[in-house]
């Protein structure tokens, strides 16, 4: 009989002790239940309300400032129209997205010297439209410098390729392709900007006072390194220096005789 009993209060207590933990887990799951959803923090943003072309001065009728969630906004995002009014786009701002601090500036960045990366030049060369490739160089393209160097003497004149894959700053006073570009003589080039490094704005230079110098446009395909680079040479130059043109004839041999000097024999004199 005591066993059963035993038994019984075990079972009991057990029965007990689930009911406890069954009615705290419900408990938990409606105090979960009614617990208020926290809310997700919103960020004010301006957003482009139309397509904005690159270069194209900002003004407010183009912005419209909304929130957004802070976790879905890109870094630098501009959040009041003002911030933004008066700059250019820097680049075309699609309708809808985003207007951030990278997307707009001032006017002053649009000029050369913002599209020059450290260490590099601006140079600027006269041309014709025959030196320019016709006149269908634009801003932005990729040209060989060709330098042609007089007649020497008894050589050939040279062409040189001094310096390879200049990109085009500016044809004359424009920075945009000719396409764009209100300019009338933008198709008649008179002067080519280029960018380049430090060395060669001095090579270039130099060239350009003792050369003739021309254009070759490269497609944006080829890779930089396609052809080297060549050494200037100045035909005249190196006959002052004691130094033949290589492509000067070899002089020719002087004709020799033997002498014979009684019983001796002199050979190779002139």
């Amino acid at each position: 009989m005591n066993t059963r009993r035993i038994t019984l209060i075990v079972a009991v207590l057990l029965a007990v002790g689930t009911g406890i933990l069954t009615l705290r887990y419900l408990n938990s799951i409606n105090q979960q239940a009614q617990a208020p959803v926290q809310a997700v923090e919103s960020k004010p943003i301006i957003i482009a309300n139309r397509d904005i072309p690159a270069r194209t001065k900002i003004t407010p009728d183009m912005l419209t400032r909304v929130n957004r969630p802070a976790n879905e906004v890109e870094p630098g995002a501009l959040s009041d129209p003002k911030q933004a009014e008066g700059d250019i786009a820097l680049i075309t701002i699609p309708a809808n997205s985003t207007v951030t601090e990278t997307k707009v500036g001032h006017p002053a960045e649009l000029g050369v010297t913002a599209r020059l990366t450290p260490g590099m030049r601006a140079v600027t060369i006269p041309v014709d439209r025959v030196k320019a490739v016709a006149g269908l160089i634009d801003p932005g393209d990729k040209v060989d410098v060709m330098a042609s160097v007089p007649r020497g003497s008894g050589s050939p004149p040279r062409t040189f390729a001094i310096i390879r894959d200049a990109t085009v700053l500016a044809v004359n006073s424009q920075l945009d392709a000719a396409g764009a570009s209100p300019d009338p003589d933008a198709g008649n080039p008179s002067l080519v900007t280029l960018a380049v490094t430090a060395d060669q704005a001095a090579l270039l230079t130099s060239a350009d006072l003792n050369s003739t110098l021309r254009l070759a446009l490269r497609s944006p395909n080829e890779p930089m390194r396609s052809l080297p680079e060549e050494d200037l040479q100045y035909p005249d130059l190196l006959a002052k220096n004691g130094a033949a043109p290589s492509s000067a004839p070899s002089p020719k041999p002087s004709p020799r005789v033997s002498v014979i000097d009684g019983d001796k024999y002199l050979s190779g004199a002139q």
